[in-house]
């Protein structure tokens, strides 16, 4: 399964980068590919998925709600078990010295086929400063990793399995899926 997130900054429709998210099956991790652009050379920013889909064309990130945490679990890094972290906790993303971060990750706790841990329809969101992984001492790092601001976010779209075998599928779709099983295989 693949979805796609178009990142725009926080209360603008100023894109600033795509991501595609991709699932073999239910047993494999999901990978995280694409690029953000347009930020400050050298940073580093939290990034998580939250709860809530930006619904109506809404550009304020801040409408994405909390952290994704279906376990109601303490926020954690992106390589502690479940029981130790968000489901949508994924870590830091770095800028390089352009201001652009190259995404290119794997976790084994979001999942497109899972329905209690499905990102799908949910917003993915960077932050404006590194994410302690709760470890920080900060009020808020067990509960957002004190990552501050939300500078960009977008919709994780809805979930396309096998577009070029469905007989109302688009043209395009079959050269779609096949440049996604070549970045991904």
């Amino acid at each position: 399964m693949t979805s796609i997130a178009n990142l725009h900054a926080d209360s603008t429709t100023i894109v600033l980068g795509s991501l595609l998210f991709y699932q073999r099956d239910a047993d494999s991790p999901v990978r995280i590919i694409g690029l953000i652009d347009g930020l400050q050379r050298n940073t580093v920013h939290g990034f998580h998925v939250h709860r809530d889909s930006l619904m109506n064309g809404e550009l304020n990130c801040t409408a994405a709600g909390p952290h994704f945490n279906p376990y109601n679990t303490l926020h954690g890094p992106p390589e502690a078990d479940l029981t130790h972290r968000h489901v949508g906790d994924l870590g830091n993303l770095t800028a390089n010295d352009v201001g652009v971060i190259v995404v290119e990750l794997s976790d084994g706790i979001i999942d497109l086929y899972n329905a209690t841990r499905s990102i799908a329809n949910r917003t993915v969101v960077l932050h404006a400063m590194r994410d302690d992984g709760g470890k920080g001492g900060f009020p808020d790092s067990n509960t957002t990793g004190n990552a501050g601001a939300r500078l960009a976010c977008g919709v994780i779209g809805l979930p396309m399995q096998d577009l070029d075998k469905k007989p109302h599928s688009l043209k395009g779709s079959a050269s779609v899926t096949n440049l996604f099983r070549k970045l991904f295989t």
